[in-house]
Formats: structure tokens, sequence, C-alpha cells
């Protein structure tokens, strides 16, 4: 439901703590850094050691969020929820989100903020004890926020029990079950986090935050390592290792861990036998690491890297192959890639001929052995064999979206890079004689096609041809742009794939959409696309390869 997500995206906004963290300077001296509650050896986190100044983030959220259809979306949502009645979850769901909503609906200021006892940048972390997740976040005023909190939860009919434990109080959300959902404000913080319906005194203390790890990650100074090794920012970053959340899994070495799996009774996984299959996974595929390089008024980047070793790192930096303009964000919209498919396959079969050599020994890891075989397969047939040695990379560049008598219509230009572009046209002529019969030469002048099995209304389509690459243009004003194109720079970075939407593009798509009358788009999915146009200058995301791994990014640039 759109507007479920919008509305969620606000409330996202409002508690970005994973993005902005308090700094030292900012936090009071007696209070505890977030670091200190998270174990040095948890399987995953997520946190921040700086700050943006609390303004700034405000301003950033209101260039960013929907409050101009804030309230729209609540009376949408209003008229929905009796819809949801058989569905519990979802009913809950929707009656938490108007209830949330209704509680930004006149936030203008920093201090609007501040009077719901929240702050814009607050001191927060995501983490493990074991695999138990906790989240805990830095609040304005405790008071402040508990009243919000009271007018939440009573609006959306949901009413906790209360326990205590150790002297401290917690409210539990959810009904009796093998876990439970608790919540809990303790020193300027708000506290989530999910447990056994029986947990120990002892586990409770950890939870809240009470009994503290003998060895921290404030005290090991990961995060911080992570910040230097990939340029993250201060204001928000984490890893999953996969060897430590494996591990603790397989032999449990936090009580959290035991405890969360004898409550829902998971058997303990015996992976004893695939200890050695674990540790080659692992020393290959270390685990996961993700933060931001940019976060500011104008920009922001978010970035997840997959961690592999060097030799898979190599592999993949050598498939990467220069595709004229990929990487570049001209026109109003493209997505491209850049992929050697000849040595992806020849790669793919060192690889499955190493699995078949040495495979697999553990019952639990049987399926790896034949997904190596069945991708193998996949890949080796006549048809990627016959694209591979023709096709080496494309990009589609699309520079305007239009209505014409009552049908969407566009003007771009498709590259498509070749090692052997004569070649390529020779393929393609199989399905598309014309383009053979332009007798295309590399560095020479652009020529129409001219076909009778394109429909009366296609764009006039232009090809040119250069050394390295073929450029089809579809309804260009000038056929010579064509030569730009396939002489447009690749990229520096070894990307296998990248793409990019302007503000213009979601203008554009929105007018199309408004044009074409459909019961399937609404006037607020049409909206949805005119506030990104109003909101964001560009859009890109991309995978490439890193010096660590695989990199999967996203950026955007706002107005």
């Amino acid at each position: 439901m759109k507007t479920q997500l919008s509305l969620a995206v606000t409330l996202a906004l409002v508690s970005a703590g994973l993005l902005s963290g308090c700094s030292e300077e900012n936090a009071s001296t007696e209070e505890t850094s977030t670091l200190s509650y998270i174990p040095a050896d948890s399987p995953y986190f997520m946190a921040s050691s700086d700050t943006m100044p609390e303004q700034e983030a405000f301003d950033l959220f209101q260039r960013m969020q929907p409050m101009a259809n804030l309230e729209s979306d609540l009376e949408e949502l209003r008229d929905t929820l009796p819809q949801l009645e058989d569905d519990e979850v979802q009913h809950a769901l929707g009656a938490l989100l108007i209830a949330m909503g209704e509680e930004l609906v006149g936030v203008e200021s920093l201090e609007d903020v501040h009077a719901l006892g929240l702050k814009m940048s607050p001191q927060a972390a995501f983490y493990g004890l074991g695999i138990l997740p906790v989240f805990r976040m830095q609040l304005e005023d405790e008071e402040a926020f508990r009243e919000t909190l009271q007018r939440v939860l009573t609006k959306a009919e949901i009413t906790p029990s209360t326990a205590t434990t150790n002297g401290t109080d917690y409210w539990v959300l959810t009904p009796e079950a093998p876990v439970k959902a608790i919540l809990s404000i303790i020193d300027q913080q708000l506290l989530l986090s999910v447990v056994p319906q029986d947990a120990s005194d002892e586990l409770l203390a950890q939870v809240l935050g009470s009994d503290l790890p003998d060895n921290s990650l404030d005290d090991s100074g990961a995060l911080a390592d992570i910040e230097q090794r990939h340029d993250f920012t201060p204001y928000g970053a984490g890893e999953v290792d996969f060897s430590r959340l494996l591990n603790e899994l397989s032999n449990p070495t936090h009580t959290g861990t035991q405890a969360l799996m004898d409550a829902v009774e998971a058997e303990q996984l015996d992976l004893s036998s695939c200890q050695a299959d674990i540790d080659r996974i692992t020393s290959r595929f270390p685990g996961l690491v993700l933060g931001m390089r940019e976060y500011n008024q104008d920009r922001m980047e978010m970035n997840v890297i997959l961690e592999t070793d060097e030799e898979i790192v190599s592999d993949l930096r050598a498939m990467t192959t220069q595709v004229p303009g990929l990487g570049s964000t001209d026109g109003v919209a493209s997505i491209g890639m850049g992929l050697n498919l000849p040595l992806l396959l020849q790669t793919v079969q060192q690889y499955a001929q190493q699995v078949r050599q040495n495979p697999f020994s553990c019952d639990e890891m049987q399926d790896l052995n034949s997904a190596w075989s069945e991708v193998n397969m996949a890949m080796n047939n006549p048809a990627t064999m016959m694209i591979g040695s023709a096709l080496s990379g494309l990009r589609a560049r699309i520079d305007s979206l239009t209505m014409t008598d009552g049908e969407p219509t566009g003007t771009g230009i498709l590259t498509l890079a070749s090692p052997n572009p004569m070649g390529l046209v020779t393929t393609v002529g199989a399905f598309m004689p014309e383009l053979a019969a332009l007798e295309l030469e590399p560095g020479g002048e652009a020529k129409q096609i001219e076909s009778m099995l394109l429909p009366p209304e296609t764009p006039a389509l232009h090809a040119a041809m250069s050394d390295n690459a073929i450029a089809l243009g579809a309804d260009i004003s000038d056929p010579s742009s064509l030569k730009e194109a396939l002489q447009a720079p690749a990229s520096e970075q070894d990307l296998l794939l990248h793409g990019h939407f302007t503000g213009e593009f979601y203008q554009s798509l929105a007018d199309v959409m408004e044009q074409m009358p459909s019961d399937e788009i609404s006037a607020s999915d049409i909206d949805i696309f005119r506030q990104y146009a109003d909101i964001y200058t560009n859009m890109e995301y991309w995978l490439r390869v890193d010096d660590a791994g695989v990199e999967m990014s996203f950026s955007a640039e706002l107005e």
C-alpha cells in the first residue's frame, strides 16, 4: 500500500538514529556510550560514532519527507483500516502508523521534535547479544517521550503489560508467546528487544544494559576501523560477521542465543561435520559491511559490501568491461552493465570444477554442490556462447519521455559494447536483417534503419559503429550524437552495473501516468513520483568490484 509506505518513510526519517549518531562531545559525561553496550564479538551490529548537528538533521528531514501530504495519507489509511480487520497484524500495524503519524502532523520545528521527547540525531545502535537483537536510541526528554508513547499506544488500542527485573521496569508489547517484544526507557534511552518469555534476570540485565560486556565495541575500536577502512562517515556503519554468526548458531557462546533457541524449541545446529565446509565458505566470504560515504545537505551515499577473498576480487575485476558512457549520468535516466560473458563462463566452469573435485562434505551443504553444477549447465549453452563472444556490455539511455497521440514515447540511445562489432552486427542481423543491410563501418556516418516490420508510429531509428561498440538511437534530433555516445568515456571504477534516475525523469513519468488512466495507478502513486521530482536532482545505484569485495550502493542528490 503506497500510503503505508509513504507514512512509514516519514516515520523512519524522524527516527533516523542509525544514520546520524551523537558524538561524545555532545553526550553527557555521565552517560554511557552506546558502543559500551555492544559486545566486541557481536555477530552483527550497526552503530554511529559521531553526529550531524540537530538543526542540520531536521533541515534534511524537512527536505526529504512527504509532510505536505501526511494528512491526506493519514485520511486514506483511516479509510483503509476497516478492510484490515481480518488480519490482526496488518490492522495493528495500520493503527500504529496512524497513531504515530498523527504525532507528526504538527511537527514544524526542531522544538516540536524535542516536545515529543525525540532527538533528530540520537546516539543509536542495533546489535546482537549472540543472535538476540537489541536496539537502543538516545532520547531528548524521557518524560516527554513517555507521554508521546502513551498517546500512541492508546490511539492504536495497544495495551502492553508491565514487568520488572533488578529494579528496572519494562513493557511487554506482545501477547503470551514463546518470545516477547519488550520496550524500556532507561537513562534517557529507548530500548527495544525480543527475548524469551521466561528470560532470566541475568539475561535481561544484559539486554537492558545494567550488566555491560567485559570487552565492548568501544574497547575494541572495530567500528572506527570499519569507518577508516571503507571511508565511511561516522554517521552509521556496521557489519555482519558470517563466521561468528554460523559458529554462534552451531555452538552458542552467549546466553542470549541459547535462551532464544530454547524458547522457540529450535534444535542447536549440529555443524560439527560441517566445520571444514563453513570455514571454507567464510574464508572466501567473511561477511557484510555497510555504511555511508556521504551524508550531508546535498548528497547521501549508502554502501553495502559483500566481502570476498583476493582471488574472487581478482576474478570479478577481470570480468568487468569498458562500456562507453557506463557510469555517467547524462540523459534523464539510464541503465547499463559491463560483463565479459566468455570470461564469466570460464570462471564459473573453473569454480564448478573445484567443487566437483572437492565437494562440500556435510549433508547441509549438498545443495551447494548441485547448485554449482546447475549454474554451469545453464550458462554452457549455444545462446550464451553466441551472445557472449560478441556482446560485452550495454547502456540504455533515456533522453525524454512524453505522451504522443495517447501513447508513451521516448528518445534515447542504446549502446552495445563489443570486442567484435562486425560480429555483433552479424549476430543481431539474424533477428534484424535491416541492421546488417546498413553495412555499418567503424567510424562511419550514422545511418537510418528502414524496416517494413516496424509499426508506423515507431520513431526514426539510427545506428552507428565504432571499433568497440554499436549505438542505436531512437528519435534523436541529430544522428551525429550517436558518435558522441560511442566516444563517451567509460567509468574508471570496475562497474558491473550502473543506473540513474533524475528528478526530471520522475516528473515525466508522473505526467505520462496521469495521461494513462488505469485502475492500478492511483493519484497518490502519481503524487509520490512528483514528490521525488521535487526532492531529488538525481539518484544513482551501482554494483562494482571493490578491493574488499562486491559493493552495492545507492546515492541521492537533493534539490
